[in-house]
């Protein structure tokens, strides 16, 4: 992690970026999304670095929503969630593959990756046995937790579809998909960090195994 030192001389935009990294209600915005003190430290750290390169900075009409929305995505990286990494390096993928081509996507290239994700999906379902199996047991109900794991890689593999990032293997949806083990009152804070974490590892990898970074390169 790095620390914040800027220079003199920033620009008022790289001024009002700074004051809006160090704002306190920025700092609640990011621990409260990212559950864990050193995450949102991170993930507000990468956000500032990342921003602060941008060449035309001035520009943004409303510097902190922006700022919020990148952070957002930088907490779903810090915490290996691929709910956002996936749409975003499908997208990114079909971008890169739009401009080669020197044309921009077309009512035909949105079908083809909507045909991509259903065929994930697919794959998904025609493995679903071998892949719960595969899933660790973690808890004093495996299957209830291998479960909520096949839920959210299943709902992060249909946000694909809209482009939009999905939230299915958040703090947040874990708790509400079972909140005796995820969210329950008695248990210590690094217990429950360590559930979150290694309940997206278990949804990463069973994602991983439907959908190979080959086919995103």
């Amino acid at each position: 992690m790095h620390s914040v030192n800027p220079a003199d001389g920033m620009t008022p935009a790289h001024q009002l970026l700074l004051a809006i990294l160090q704002d306190p209600r920025t700092k609640r915005f990011a621990l409260r999304h990212a559950g864990h003190a050193e995450v949102a430290e991170d993930a507000l750290q990468s956000t500032y670095y990342a921003m602060a390169r941008l060449k035309n900075l001035e520009q943004i009409d409303n510097l902190r929503a922006y700022f919020c929305t990148v952070l957002v995505h930088e907490v779903y990286r810090e915490r290996g969630q691929l709910g956002a990494t996936l749409v975003e390096d499908f997208v990114s993928v079909a971008e890169t593959r739009h401009d080669a081509a020197g044309s921009h996507p077309s009512t035909e290239d949105a079908a083809c990756n909507s045909l991509q994700v259903k065929a994930w999906l697919q794959q998904l379902a025609d493995k679903r046995d071998r892949l719960i199996a595969a899933v660790p047991a973690r808890s004093d109900d495996p299957a209830r937790y291998r479960a909520v794991i096949y839920a959210a890689a299943e709902q992060i593999l249909r946000s694909v579809i809209n482009a939009e990032p999905s939230e299915a293997d958040t703090n947040q949806a874990f708790q509400v998909a079972w909140p005796e083990y995820f969210g329950s009152p008695g248990a210590a804070a690094n217990t429950c960090h360590q559930r979150f974490r290694r309940a997206r590892t278990d949804v990463r990898a069973m994602l991983q195994d439907v959908v190979p970074r080959d086919e995103l390169t």
